[in-house]
């Protein structure tokens, strides 16, 4: 037997379920088996923009696109179509980590800069993520552009603070699958720029740390951006 929709006004329904949404989306199961209205308001962008999509999923892969190691073939998890339905109503979270599976597992660099692009200078993370890329392309004038926002905007490049938003970049490709390394290895190109902490010192810290994580805050871009290079 069918769960039958309570018979209540559209507007104040609407409410319930972008509030429900919001906190909890798997607790909205008996609005969707409801019918057409249920799935209608589910669907709808205000709703799906800034629903908490990742509260039932227990494994990331459910929501991505993949290709299969063992077959090579276009894969797809199982909460893939919501997850491009908050993509497509403008869900800033779901397009910060569209664009890093489009980078890592999909191989399109400019892609997925493309993406992100969207989110510059208000999010922080992707402005970091579309320069650090952008060096990884060889796409010196946009590689300024994207840091010199950040630098402005989130945190000052050449200082300790920026430690914290790299890591949390390298922590978020970690967990995709990467089809190949160093594939941005030929195109990689670090600007000479006054805005952006040279390098100069790269070489002495190289010799200094070996293989431990560079400790010096005037180089540690260049080292970040080594580091993502490798992993892409």
């Amino acid at each position: 037997m069918g769960t039958k929709m309570p018979d209540i006004p559209d507007n104040l329904l609407a409410k319930i379920v972008k509030l429900v949404t919001d906190d909890r989306r798997w607790l909205l199961g008996p609005i969707l088996k409801a019918g057409r209205r249920g799935r209608d308001l589910m669907y709808k962008d205000d709703v799906l923009k800034d629903a908490c999509i990742y509260t039932f999923c227990t494994d990331p892969n459910d929501l991505y696109s993949f290709h299969s190691q063992r077959t090579g073939l276009l894969m797809q998890g199982r909460y893939r179509p919501i997850f491009e339905r908050c993509l497509k109503a403008g869900y800033k979270t779901v397009i910060y980590y569209e664009g890093l599976r489009v980078v890592a597992e999909g191989r399109d660099i400019k892609g997925s800069i493309e993406l992100l692009a969207q989110l510059v200078r208000e999010d922080g993370f992707a402005t970091l993520a579309c320069g650090v890329f952008s060096i990884c392309d060889g796409n010196e004038g946009m590689v300024v552009h994207y840091l010199e926002e950040f630098g402005k905007v989130h945190a000052a490049l050449g200082t300790e603070e920026i430690r914290r938003w790299g890591e949390e970049l390298v922590r978020e490709l970690r967990p995709y699958r990467r089809m190949s390394n160093n594939s941005y290895q030929k195109t990689f190109l670090y600007p000479i720029c006054n805005s952006i902490p040279s390098l100069d010192c790269a070489m002495d810290c190289f010799v200094a740390y070996g293989p431990y994580e560079i400790l010096c805050d005037e180089c540690y871009l260049g080292w970040l951006a080594r580091k993502v290079c490798q992993m892409l």
